[in-house]
Formats: structure tokens, C-alpha cells, sequence
């Protein structure tokens, strides 16, 4: 077995199992600290009107991500199963 089919293997045994509540809120604490981080970086370094735009967008990012798996935590990966 390769590399690839090793993280496809991986890959499909994480996505079929349905997130847990723990694993969002994981996942959301880590996208705010994530933001603020990159936020402050960006400040720092680029000035307050990147910093902005930045945050903006990296929370519009990590929205979608979060909604998405909020999605699959409810209706589980049954597409995954072979």
C-alpha cells in the first residue's frame, strides 16, 4: 500500500464517521484563534485596513466550514460507503 492510498484510506475513514459535537466546538475555538492570530499578524505587519479584510474573509471561510460540518454531523458520509 503507497502513501496516496494511505491517506485516501485515512481520508475516507474520517469522512464517513459523522462529527461529534466536541470535534465542532474543536474546530471553532481553533478558527477564532486562527482569525485573531492572523488578524493581529496582519496588523502588525500590513496596517488595520488588511488586518480587517483579512478577518473578514478568513471568517467567511471558516463559516462555511463549520456549516458544512454541522451538515455532515447531522446527515453522516453514507456517499463514502463502499
Amino acid at each position: 500500500m503507497g502513501i496516496i492510498d494511505r491517506f485516501e484510506a485515512e481520508y475516507l475513514d474520517v469522512s464517513s464517521s459523522r462529527t461529534t459535537v466536541r470535534e465542532l466546538l474543536e474546530l471553532f475555538v481553533g478558527a477564532v484563534l486562527f482569525v485573531v492570530g492572523a488578524s493581529a499578524l496582519a496588523y502588525y505587519l500590513l496596517g488595520q485596513r488588511v488586518a480587517v479584510w483579512l478577518a473578514v474573509v478568513l471568517t467567511v471561510v471558516f463559516t462555511l466550514t463549520l456549516v458544512s460540518q454541522a451538515y455532515w454531523a447531522v446527515t453522516g458520509r453514507e456517499d463514502y460507503d463502499d
